[in-house]
């Protein structure tokens, strides 16, 4: 009974209210319901659509306890009251995955107004349950604001897995003009691939033409150049007949001067002969001034040396006392060192006992900590290993995570801004639990690999170096269950912020989230 009583508190429905007809409001509705029992927020969605002047629309409320995502998608009834006010009442539950049923007698009605005078459109105003005999009635209020992005959201992944986004209005414009896009593409395309052919033919008719002209210039050219080596040819044989003119001349003078040159040796002989016999008489005279020179110094030389044996032997005594005094100086130096030593032997024992102590205490808190690890990683891998993301992650462990990543197309889904050292990121699925396995790389690096989402939360804490102001989280789509494409809700809790992003992705495409740095 409680939990029913619980669940009906959480998964109430919200409305959307315009003014007139005057105003569109069909769209994306994306904001906050306020349960005044329970004092909580819930997230809260609803897309409004027109179908032959008649509203009618979507809601999904969302909510987080104990880790475990859970969800709503309705149906509602959407009129416009006569004084402006837009009233939404509940149409019937069509997809959830609330722990106990809730009730089918209870609905919801919504009356909001619409303000827009703002840049960005509100809807805003009360709601509350009817009373049964088993519930009372609850109350609260709903924040709504319109939204561009409507893939950018909880409740139209849903309705594309269960094939009722084509019953909102705007979806289906927008996936028509998307279709249409890519046809005009596709005929751009074409005729861009005819112009190019035809670009092709012009060219290589001119490249023809160019040949031509080339070759004509080749043959003139060789004719120039022949005309050129014949003339060349003439003046070559003119040359070598100067060259043997010249070189008879320079024979005749290399003769008469080397006669020359043998008369002039020939008397320079005659005066080096005299010069020799003046040098050798010369040189006996200095032999005999030198030789009493050596004998003087020899002289001088041995009173010296008996000079240096007296001082060597007053040296030699004076060393003998400076050895004595060094001997006595050594034993007092190794006295004192002998004490030092004990001193220092004494401290290094009181340092080794303090060091042994400091290690056991260590070891002890190592091993606090490594069982603290140990009962985590069990309690995570308890939490995270769901038997539905068994069967679904079974087939894929054979194949190495994010294999094909750099091959297929990355996304931006959107850009948070974060000012923490760490963030804790929560992964869930973005729609019905279909087998949806996924692998998250941080900046290139596999952070998770091969996690199936499902409504219980995945946790993985990121630690951001001081140093680094940009990061990029990817998310590879390692299969896409039994109803494409990939879908998933990330929550990233920036210290006391928390950010909602909802990403897709499949067998070509990559989804990404860039993380920035605030600047203080």
């Amino acid at each position: 009974m409680y939990y029913r009583k619980y669940l009906i508190a959480l998964f109430t429905f919200i409305s959307v209210a315009a003014h007139a007809q005057e105003t569109d409001i069909t769209g994306l509705w994306k904001g906050i319901l306020y349960n005044d029992t329970t004092q909580m927020d819930y997230q809260y969605e609803i897309g409004i659509s027109k179908e032959k002047g008649k509203y009618l629309g979507f809601s999904h409320t969302w909510f987080i306890l104990d880790d475990k995502q859970y969800y709503g998608v309705k149906k509602v009834k959407i009129k416009i009251a006569d004084d402006g006010k837009i009233i939404v009442e509940d149409d019937g539950l069509i997809s959830n995955n609330y722990p106990v049923p809730p009730s089918k007698n209870v609905r919801q009605l919504n009356v909001l107004s619409l303000d827009a005078s703002g840049p960005v459109m509100t809807l805003t105003g009360p709601f509350s349950t009817n009373r049964t005999k088993e519930y009372h009635s609850l109350t609260g209020s709903i924040t709504l604001q319109r939204k561009n992005d409507f893939w950018q959201s909880a409740l139209i992944p849903h309705l594309e897995e269960l094939g009722k986004s084509s019953e909102l209005s705007f979806v289906r414009i927008d996936k028509e003009e998307k279709n249409r896009l890519a046809v005009n593409t596709m005929a751009a395309d074409d005729a861009n691939n005819d112009r190019y052919k035809k670009q092709q033919v012009e060219s290589s008719k001119a490249d023809e033409i160019s040949k031509k002209e080339t070759v004509a210039k080749a043959l003139a050219e060789e004719k120039a150049a022949s005309m050129v080596l014949a003339k060349e040819k003439v003046e070559k044989q003119a040359l070598e007949q100067q060259l043997k003119a010249e070189a008879a001349t320079a024979k005749r003078e290399l003769a008469a001067q080397l006669a020359a040159e043998t008369a002039a040796a020939a008397a320079e002989t005659a005066k080096s002969t005299e010069r020799k016999k003046e040098e050798e008489a010369q040189a006996k005279e200095a032999a005999v001034l030198a030789k009493k020179a050596t004998d003087a110094k020899n002289a001088a030389e041995k009173a010296s040396a008996k000079e240096a044996v007296a001082q060597q032997k007053m040296e030699v005594e004076k060393i003998k006392q400076a050895r004595a005094i060094e001997k006595q100086e050594a034993e007092f130096v190794k006295k004192e060192e002998s004490r030092k030593a004990a001193l220092a032997k004494k401290a290094a024992a009181e340092a080794e006992q303090k060091y042994i102590q400091a290690t056991a205490a260590l070891a002890e808190k190592e091993a606090a900590i490594k069982k603290a690890d140990t009962e985590s990683a069990v309690a995570t891998a308890s939490n995270t290993k769901k038997p539905e993301v068994n069967k679904q992650t079974s087939a894929t462990t054979s194949i190495a995570a994010a294999a094909q990543v750099n091959e297929r197309q990355t996304i931006l889904q959107q850009t948070v801004g974060f000012s923490s050292d760490s963030l804790l990121l929560s992964l869930y699925d973005n729609g019905e639990v279909d087998g949806d396995t996924v692998s998250v790389l941080l900046n290139g690096t596999i952070i998770l690999e091969k996690q199936g989402l499902s409504t219980v939360a995945i946790k993985k804490t990121i630690y951001i170096p001081a140093n680094t102001d940009r990061m990029e989280l990817v998310m590879y789509a390692e299969s896409l269950g039994s109803i494409p494409p990939n879908t998933g809700l990330l929550v990233i809790r920036d210290g006391k912020k928390l950010y909602e992003v909802r990403f897709s992705g499949d067998l070509q495409k990559n989804a990404s989230i860039v993380f920035n740095r605030k600047k203080e």
